[in-house]
């Protein structure tokens, strides 16, 4: 089931008073002059209201009840009436009726019986993540090896109610059938379920922190990825025992310490895995504000470190040891927690056991620099050992956020050492294991292999210069499919927990458009499955989308690990992020890629919020509100994007910044730009605007939606798989070149031609042929095909065809024009919407060429699917000085529309 997007309300603009999480005690386009906005009044804080509440999958009770019917089998009478307190009647053995409660959800089970045939009734319970595995075995979360079977339990013949053991807790299931194990009747009238998740929270759904853009699905995936770490923050007493049953499963092992634990998944392993907490706690702390959660895990992995400094990768009851990378995990989830909470206690209370941990992992830095992994578990990736980019790469964030730490507890003689270490690192692995020829970072020294994990995370934690990072996002978006990233260390698989990690990295390269549709592409197919539970996000996936990758009754169907973009759409695209964990000090920095609204808070220190909203309208105009009214004693920075252009800027109304200088503004010490950003420095608590206006002549946003004819199937370089008898494009900008094919094509301008030079391009599929529907004949063979606007123009007979998109007047329906697909034949022209019915380009200049042409026309400047635009008479420079800079430090180019 896929959510019906919502309409957006009207947008408040300011924060109330919300309440914070507890704790456990203890251990694009202007090419005229811009101009100001005119005068407006102080902002003014209002209450905040959020439009996107409803896309909220916490339920407000502990009380959860199944919300329809989705499968019987044998003899079940008025099966839909339980829904409703009436009943409904099991005849038979193995009579079922399977109840769906609609999204994921996880605890105690309680069924309410009217009546029974006798005393010799028994009924069975079996519960599923995907209605693939529904039947009357659960699926698997034991680990034994096999599915888990079902609970059983005899009933009364006057009917009564029955609650599950707490030991038999499901965690993680969206579909429970229920099925009669003997020959009588029973009549079922009422299924309930005691919600386990999120043990401390009174209401599951009040969240003190939101995001809301106009983008419906990004909304979605959103408030899905919060809801998925909620699952997976369980009692440390319900966690999976190990090793496992020799039947069914137990849910009652104590896997850490405390009231509650952020554990990697609902249905399993229920256990604490630092690894997965490198994307969860973010989106944690950014949506519920629990990170009583995070700090418990973290105590369990200090708790049970050895004397040698190593830490577990996996907590109790598995309490496994031997992996490099998720001790460095450990490590720097030490920071991200300190960052978000200031919880200088706790961080006294384990700062030698730090120490310790770094001092294990550092010990292995090698002659070259270089971290040499030696324990080589890690998370289902391939080829994990050496000198390794992916842990190389953690060790850097490690030793970076360690100096912090460092500083932090006084010890500036440390501080310095880590990052001696870390500067030595970033050398070694630039030197080491960059490959320039393809743009990105090699596995190991001598590999042929170009992880997805290791490339983002050097991006992410600032291992590359900024060039490196454009060409390492350039290279990873040719391993997309319509699905979403692959990875080429998981056999090409679709890894949600290194696809956060790419996310991540697509935001700090400033990809911002790619990064969204990224997570439209893979997150957006996860909600969007009917395989799935429409509500969480799964471990993994294989790249034809099925749940093959991981043993597929096993995957997990709620796993933290897969929650990026919930972090990101708040730190990255609203903007909004802590800076030092000094309670308070923020920044908001908004990445707004092709979105034009994008609002919420975030609790940056407790009984401290940060609200903004901002608007990008379609003239290129900018304007961010930002409140941060309740952060006494706190400083922040405040920047709003300029896309490489000089932009005067108001804040408050009152012009702060002419284009270059900063004229003042109060409550705010100096501003500067890098470029693409005005930054404002030294902001004191307050409600700022902050805002400019594009120039008049600037042309709409350059972001167009794709139509619903073809459906795009991969990125460039990545593989268009297709169903039957299928045409593909490939191209972009209404430039396009076509196949017609039964089998999958790579997305590449050697199986289609180049049609658009210098520009990212796509593969769009369309599985009806001509002389079918969705397509007009317009002319038979040496007629005359008419047409206005830009059209696809299929010519052919008899299933053979060739294709063009041609513009506006019509065109000869003949083999001097296509070719000749099916010789003998006598043949006919088709026409059909073109992939997207953009604008069509024409190259007319290199940078620092002059671009010519008679007539007034847009012209497109720029490279890789980024460019600005404007409108000229007779021509233009084709300049950086003309048209600001789209992407920098790449060589660039006109198009005449």
């Amino acid at each position: 089931m896929k959510h019906v997007p919502i309409a957006l309300l009207a947008f408040g603009v300011a924060i109330g008073g919300l309440s914070t999480a507890v704790g456990d005690p203890a251990p694009a386009h202007a090419t005229a002059a811009p101009h100001a906005r005119a005068s407006l009044p102080a902002a003014k804080p209002t209450a905040t209201v959020n439009p996107c509440a409803a896309d909220n999958l916490s339920p407000t009770s502990r009380t959860v009840s199944p919300v329809s019917v989705y499968a019987t089998s044998g003899t079940v009478g008025n099966a839909s009436a339980v829904l409703s307190g009436q009943n409904t009647r099991l005849t038979g053995n193995g009579s079922a009726v399977t109840l769906d409660f609609g999204k994921e959800v996880g605890g105690i089970v309680t069924l309410r019986f009217a009546d029974a045939s006798d005393s010799s009734q028994s009924v069975g319970l079996a519960f599923s993540e995907s209605n693939q595995f529904v039947g009357n075995a659960s699926d698997a979360s034991s680990g034994g090896g096999s599915a888990d079977g079902a609970i059983t339990t005899a009933l009364p013949s006057g009917g009564g109610s029955y609650t599950m053991p707490k030991d038999k807790l499901r965690g993680g299931f969206r579909y429970l059938t229920l099925f009669l194990n003997s020959g009588g009747y029973a009549d079922l009238d009422g299924v309930s379920l005691a919600f386990s998740a999120a043990p401390n929270a009174a209401n599951p759904a009040a969240y003190p922190d939101y995001f809301c853009s106009n983008d419906a699905v990004l909304n979605q995936v959103w408030y899905a990825g919060a809801y998925t770490t909620q699952l997976d923050t369980i009692d440390p007493t319900e966690g999976r025992v190990w090793p496992p049953p020799s039947s069914g499963w137990e849910n009652n092992g104590v896997v850490g310490t405390g009231t509650e634990v952020l554990t990697d998944g609902a249905k399993r392993d229920r256990s604490v895995w630092p690894g997965d907490m490198g994307v969860s706690t973010t989106t944690a702390y950014v949506s519920t504000d629990d990170m009583l959660g995070v700090r418990n895990s973290l105590t369990t992995m200090y708790q049970n470190q050895k004397t040698t400094g190593e830490l577990p990768y996996g907590g109790p009851e598995f309490s496994f040891y031997g992996s490099d990378t998720y001790h460095t995990w450990t490590l720097v989830g030490t920071y991200m927690y300190y960052l978000y909470t200031s919880d200088k206690a706790w961080l006294d209370s384990i700062w030698s056991k730090y120490q310790l941990g770094m001092t294990f992992i550092t010990a292995k830095i090698d002659s070259s620099n270089l971290l040499n992994v030696t324990n080589t578990n890690d998370w289902a990736r391939g080829d994990q050992t050496g000198e390794n980019i992916e842990a190389n790469a953690l060790l850097y964030q490690a030793l970076t956020t360690g100096a912090k730490l460092a500083t932090a507890e006084g010890n500036s003689s440390l501080a310095a050492t880590y990052a001696s270490k870390a500067a030595s690192l970033k050398t070694a692995v630039n030197a080491k294991l960059w490959d320039v020829s393809v743009g990105a970072y090699k596995d190991n020294p001598g590999s042929t292999l170009y992880p997805q994990d290791g490339n983002s995370l050097a991006v992410w934690y600032g291992l590359t210069s900024a060039s490196q990072a454009t060409a390492i996002m350039a290279h990873l978006r040719g391993n997309w499919n319509s699905l979403g990233a692959q990875a080429p260390e998981f056999n090409n698989n679709l890894s949600p927990f290194a696809g956060s990690m790419e996310l991540y990295a697509h935001f700090t390269a400033g990809d911002d458009v790619n990064a969204l549709n990224l997570i439209r592409d893979e997150w957006g197919y996860m909600l969007a499955s009917p395989i799935g539970t429409a509500s969480t996000f799964w471990e993994g996936y294989s790249n034809n989308g099925t749940l093959t990758a991981y043993s597929s009754p096993f995957t997990s169907l709620a796993h933290g690990w897969s929650t990026g973009p919930t972090g990101a759409l708040t730190t990255d695209v609203l903007g909004i992020s802590p800076t030092a964990p000094s309670g308070g000090t923020y920044q908001v920095v908004p990445h707004p890629g092709d979105l034009t609204h994008v609002e919420g808070t975030l609790t940056v220190a407790s009984g401290k919020q940060i609200h903004a909203v901002y608007n990008h309208g379609s003239a290129g105009d900018f304007s961010l509100q930002v409140d941060s009214s309740t952060n006494a004693g706190s400083t922040g920075v405040i920047a709003v994007p300029t896309w490489g252009q000089s932009r005067t800027v108001t804040v408050n109304g009152q012009t702060a910044w002419n284009g270059s200088t900063f004229l003042g503004a109060s409550g705010i010490t100096s501003a500067d730009t890098d470029g693409q950003y005005v930054y404002f420095r030294g902001v004191s608590p307050g409600v700022y605007t902050v805002a400019y206006s594009a120039s008049a002549t600037a042309p709409p946003i350059a972001y167009r939606a794709l139509p619903g004819a073809w459906t795009r199937c991969a990125a460039e370089n990545g593989n268009c798989a297709v169903s039957g008898a299928s045409v593909i494009a490939y191209g972009t900008g209404g430039r396009f070149n076509y196949l017609q094919t039964s089998t999958a094509k790579t997305c590449s301008n050697a199986s289609f031609g180049d049609p658009a030079p210098n520009v990212a391009k796509w593969c769009y599929v369309r599985t009806t042929q001509p002389a079918s529907p969705g397509w007009k004949q317009c002319a038979t063979e040496n007629q005359n095909c008419a047409f206005s606007d830009l059209m696809t123009v299929a010519y052919g007979a008899n299933g053979a065809y060739k294709f063009a998109t041609l513009g506006s007047g019509g065109t000869a329906c003949d083999d001097a024009v296509f070719g000749d697909p099916a010789p003998n034949a006598t043949k006919a022209c088709f026409l059909l919407d073109p992939p997207p019915t953009f604008a069509t380009w024409t190259s007319c200049a290199g940078e620092n060429g002059n671009c010519t042409f008679s007539g007034t026309h847009e012209v497109a400047f720029g490279a890789n699917g980024q460019y600005f635009f404007g409108s000229f008479s007779g021509g233009t420079p084709c300049t950086v000085a003309v048209f600001g800079d789209p992407v920098f430090g790449t060589a660039k180019a006109c198009y005449v529309e």
